[in-house]
């Protein structure tokens, strides 16, 4: 994966709430740009909202790594 935000670029992240999918999405991105994951995941829940990333499973995907979720989910590439 090669977000875009690698490039320079800057990039519109949005869901329904704005507090899980997009969290997750923008986290693995900070997680691709060299950030800690714990890092990441502070970051996404200051600038958005202590409510954001909520959803354990999302952040167990982002400490676990999404290659080894999409393995053990059986997830297609």
């Amino acid at each position: 994966m090669r977000p875009v935000v690698g490039n320079g670029r800057r990039v519109l992240v949005r869901c329904h709430s704005g507090y899980n999918r997009s969290g997750l999405v923008v986290a693995q991105a900070l997680v691709h740009l060299g950030y800690s994951v714990e890092d990441a995941i502070f970051l996404v829940r200051f600038r958005r909202s202590k409510w954001a990333l909520n959803n354990s499973l999302f952040v167990d995907y982002l400490t676990t790594g999404l290659d080894v979720a999409r393995l053990l989910t059986g997830l297609e590439a």
